[in-house]
Order: C-alpha cells, then sequence, then structure tokens
C-alpha cells in the first residue's frame, strides 16, 4: 500500500513538472527551446509569457518598438509612446503556434482630455486546449485547463515638449490544474523627440517572486532601449532596438516600414540574438499594414522559428477617424484653397460705393432762394417741407439715389466637427456608424480640405449650449468631436 502511495506522489510530481515546463515554453515572441548556458539562467523566471511581443505590425519590424508609437499596442512596449494618441482605440490581437498554442491580447487606449495625459487598459491571455490527465496506470483522470492571463492598465504623460514618460500595473495569473499563481508587476518607460529622432526607453515587469506551487520563481524582467527616425518625409521608417532579457541572452533588432501608399505599408525586421549560435529565435520577418479610414489591419510572419512559423493578426479601430497622413504638398504652384461663397463681399462693395452714388454738393447746399427761407418766420413750415422743396428745386435729371439699407449683421451658428479622414469611403463609414448609433445627423455634409484630407460637419446649432450638448454626447461614444464658430 505504501509503494502505491509513493507511485502515485512520484506520477503526480511528474505530470506537474511537465506541465510547468510546457507553461514556460513561450519564453518571448519567439517562442523556441533554448540552449541553457552557465552565464544565463535560461528558463528560471515565471510569467514568461509576458514577453510574447505584442502587435502585428511591430512583429513585422522585428520588435524594434521601443521608440515606434503604435497605438493603443504602445503600452505593451513603451508605455511613455501613448502620450502621442489624440483620438482613443482599441486595438485586438491573435496568434497561433504549433497549431493549438494561441495567444490573445485587447488594448483600449483614451487622451483623459487636455494636459491629462492618456489612461489604458489591456488583457493578455495565452491557452492551449484542455489537458487530458491520467494516473500512474494509464486511466484517465479527467481534463484540465493550462493558461496564463495578464490585466495591465497604463497611464502617460508628457513632460515638456517632446519629452514623455509612462507606467503600467499588471496583475498576473498562472493555472496549471489545481496549482495556481498569481503576482504583480510594473513598467516603466521614457521616450524623447530629438531633431526628428525619438529615443526610447523602457524597464518592464518588475515586482516580486511569483508563488507556484511549493516554489517561488522570479518574473522575466526586460530592459530595452530603441532609437527611430523617418526618411523622405515619413515615407521611410527605420527602427533599431537592443534588449537586455534577465532570463536569456541578450539581442539586436532593426526593422523598416515604407509606406508604398497613403493606405498600405510593407515592413522587414531582422534579429540577432548574441551569446548563442544557430539560434532559431535569430531571423528576418515581414508584415503588411493597412488601414481605411479608423479601420486599421496587420499582418506578420515570424518563419523558421524553430518549430514552427508564429503568424500575428490585429486589428485597431480608432475613434473619430486617424489622423490624417496626408501626401506632401508639391512645391509647383499652390492653389489657395477654394472657399464656399458668403454674403461678406457683396455688403462690403455696397458700402463702398455708397459715397460715389451720392455727391455731397446737392446734399450740403441748399437750392431754394434767400426769401423761401425766411419764410419760417411767418408760416413756419416743418422740416420735412424744406427738404421737399430743396428736392424740387433739384435738377430732375439726376433724382436722388435711394437709401440704401444698412445690412443686417450676419448670426453665428455652432458647427459640430469629427475628425480628418484620409478618404471620403472613411468618413462616409463614420457618418454610418453615428446613424446606428441614433445620432440625428441627416444634414451632415463632407468636404475636402485640401492638404489635410476630408472634413465631417455634423450639425449647426445656433446656441453653443446646444452644439456642446450635442459634442457631450459623442465623447460619451468615444468620439472626438469639436465645436466651431461659423456663419449662415
Amino acid at each position: 500500500m505504501r509503494k502505491n502511495d509513493f507511485a502515485r506522489s512520484l506520477a503526480s510530481h511528474v505530470r506537474m513538472f511537465l506541465l510547468f515546463s510546457i507553461m514556460l515554453i513561450p519564453a518571448s515572441m519567439y517562442v523556441s527551446v533554448r540552449p541553457a548556458q552557465a552565464q544565463v539562467a535560461v528558463g528560471t523566471s515565471a510569467g514568461d509569457f509576458l514577453g510574447f511581443e505584442v502587435g502585428a505590425s511591430s512583429a513585422g519590424i522585428a520588435g524594434a518598438n521601443t521608440s515606434v508609437a503604435s497605438g493603443a499596442a504602445s503600452q505593451f512596449w513603451n508605455p511613455s509612446l501613448l502620450s502621442t494618441m489624440s483620438r482613443p482605440q482599441v486595438s485586438l490581437m491573435h496568434a497561433t503556434w504549433l497549431g493549438n498554442l494561441q495567444y490573445e491580447w485587447i488594448g483600449y487606449a483614451r487622451p483623459m482630455g487636455p494636459h491629462k495625459g492618456v489612461g489604458s487598459m489591456s488583457v493578455a491571455y495565452f491557452h492551449m486546449p484542455s489537458v487530458s490527465g491520467v494516473d500512474e496506470f494509464d486511466n484517465p483522470t479527467g481534463d484540465f485547463r493550462v493558461y496564463d492571463m495578464a490585466v495591465t492598465a497604463g497611464y502617460a504623460h508628457p513632460i515638456v515638449k517632446g519629452l514623455m514618460l509612462g507606467m503600467n500595473g499588471k496583475l498576473i495569473r498562472q493555472t496549471l490544474a489545481d496549482v495556481s499563481g498569481t503576482g504583480l508587476a510594473v513598467d516603466f518607460g521614457a521616450s524623447a523627440m530629438i531633431l526628428g529622432t525619438t529615443i526610447g526607453a523602457t524597464v518592464q515587469n518588475l515586482g516580486p517572486d511569483i508563488s507556484f506551487g511549493t516554489g517561488s520563481y522570479p518574473l522575466p524582467q526586460v530592459t530595452r532601449f530603441g532609437v527611430s527616425h523617418p526618411f523622405f518625409t515619413d515615407r521611410l521608417l527605420v527602427a533599431a532596438d537592443y534588449t537586455f532579457p534577465k532570463t536569456y541572452y541578450n539581442d539586436f533588432r532593426i526593422g523598416t516600414e515604407y509606406r508604398v501608399h497613403p493606405m498600405l505599408q510593407v515592413r522587414a525586421g531582422y534579429r540577432r540574438l548574441g551569446g548563442t549560435r544557430d539560434d532559431p529565435a535569430t531571423g528576418f520577418s515581414f508584415g503588411l499594414g493597412t488601414h481605411v479610414g479608423p479601420m486599421n489591419l496587420d499582418y506578420a510572419m515570424t518563419p523558421s522559428n524553430g518549430f514552427a512559423d508564429i503568424h500575428r493578426f490585429s486589428l485597431g479601430y480608432t475613434f473619430g477617424g486617424m489622423d490624417a497622413k496626408p501626401e506632401p504638398e508639391p512645391r509647383h504652384p499652390r492653389q489657395p484653397p477654394v472657399k464656399p461663397a458668403t454674403k461678406t463681399p457683396p455688403v462690403i462693395a455696397t458700402i463702398t460705393d455708397t459715397p460715389k452714388a451720392t455727391p455731397q454738393p446737392p446734399v450740403s447746399q441748399p437750392v431754394a432762394p434767400q426769401p423761401a427761407a425766411e419764410a419760417p418766420k411767418k408760416d413756419a413750415p416743418s422740416a420735412a417741407s424744406t427738404q421737399v422743396a430743396s428736392s424740387a428745386a433739384a435738377p430732375s435729371s439726376t433724382p436722388p439715389p435711394e437709401a440704401t439699407p444698412a445690412p443686417a449683421p450676419e448670426k453665428e451658428l455652432y458647427e459640430v466637427v469629427l475628425g480628418r479622414y484620409q478618404t471620403e469611403q472613411s468618413a462616409e463609414s463614420e457618418l454610418k456608424a453615428l446613424r446606428i448609433l441614433g445620432f440625428a445627423v441627416k444634414d451632415a455634409i463632407i468636404t475636402l480640405v485640401p492638404g489635410k484630407g476630408y472634413r465631417l460637419s455634423l450639425v449647426r446649432y445656433a446656441s453653443r449650449r446646444a452644439a456642446d450638448q450635442f459634442a457631450a454626447s459623442l465623447i460619451k461614444m468615444s468620439f472626438t468631436p469639436r465645436v466651431e464658430v461659423t456663419s449662415r
């Protein structure tokens, strides 16, 4: 009996060790089995899924993303880069590896108001299908789950012009059947822009060890440094990173993104791992990105990664439309923007021409003879009679011009405007979304602003208060409207 108990206990510990080994497989974005050396503590940390890098756009440039703003996904790479966001954005990513290992990530970032910084929230979930358990006699004991999860909240704020800081707080949970561990961690990030070059640095996963089963394990701390610079009027972006993992070898990354069309980007990158030869994490990566209006879709593949290629798909939606990046204006003759006609020019012309149509001499010099001027002493005619007599004495061939009425002042209107859009189709898509949400925008107008994309005018009010109320209702739905003063 005692031998059976010992056998069951031994089998239970062997199964637990195997399961824990499975959880440690995804040590980074380039997941693979890696050779351990004496100077590097490989595979000695918990929560290694935290190193699975987020965003298909970043994977396309080999993860050289510490200084590259990438929307809501910047929370993972460098939380300070969220400071560059001017509109709310939600982003999702799905990655597959070895067919049945899945990684899901969803994040949301939102500017909190003028001079209030940007807040963010995300959930990361690494999982695999249920595992069937057996005892020492190979009898089935039922299925159990294996998964990791992290919930992250972040905040970013510009300190001075060109300098931004950010931080994240994380709640980490790992589960292997009936054994689980929970921990906390923080990230710190900083970025600066100097002469068009962005420099970034982050320290990630700082926190106490995670207790797991009968032992405790440190978090996979990482330090990153990066630099990026645009070329050819922002058509080409070149970025480079150097990464210092605490539990693995340092690596160097370089990546490029080229904008072949305002709505299409191609990406390529290369990662070189130091300290070991022929590591499957060393190699190229490729990616594509496209966006239409507020939607952006990215894909990346990291080939020949030890076991199988890693495919990533990410989707983003920017509320209120993406910030337009129009083509550079030609240096040849610039056409002045065409403005809608208003009533102002005719009014100015009328006021200017009035003195010419009414000569001063007939008005200032009376035409009636002197005796007629003394008549008021006897009959005391009214001033109106005198004006009539003066008019009668004037030559009949040049009648006095009729008095020009003063133009009525134009009434100010308050226009609620939404976004800048690169294409008319993207503006129409946003308008359809507003109508689906129940907003009264039947009089909305889409106009092209040269050099700035398309402008979506939703509604006009005679009251500023009414316009502000309508804008407030849009803000509650995560749009970013603005109220502009115009005229009727």
